[in-house]
């Protein structure tokens, strides 16, 4: 069942050291799944959020000519938010500020094809 494969590879994403949460956002700001290890996190209030940041930050790389999104991150003093696109979808990592950037963005780019393929 794709839910369950779905389920699978956040639950990936989130045993990396100083990960709170991973989320399958819609363009429109609707979470498609989630696994919130840590209950501080509400999905659907983070996702409509981000949501309209995202599409933001679609449309400035298209007038600057950059291309299309493809990871962004947004850095505070507490923590982060790492967040990849999967087509007309993205996956959204909250995380600690102890987390490893780098190992959130690779596990971001190698889980893509398979989360782009159940969602």
């Amino acid at each position: 069942m794709a839910t369950e494969a779905i389920r699978r590879i956040l639950s990936d994403i989130t045993r990396i050291e100083g990960v709170r949460g991973a989320i399958i956002v819609s363009r429109d700001g609707y979470v498609l799944e989630a696994v919130v290890p840590r209950r501080d996190i509400n999905p659907e209030d983070i996702a409509a959020s981000v949501s309209g940041l995202v599409n933001a930050a679609t449309r400035l790389g298209k007038d600057f000519g950059l291309g299309e999104k493809d990871i962004m991150t947004l850095e505070y003093t507490n923590g982060m938010i790492v967040v990849g696109t999967l087509g007309e979808n993205f996956v959204m990592v909250v995380a600690d500020k102890s987390a490893l950037i780098g190992m959130i963005r690779n596990e971001i780019k190698k889980q893509r094809e398979r989360l782009k393929a159940v969602v």
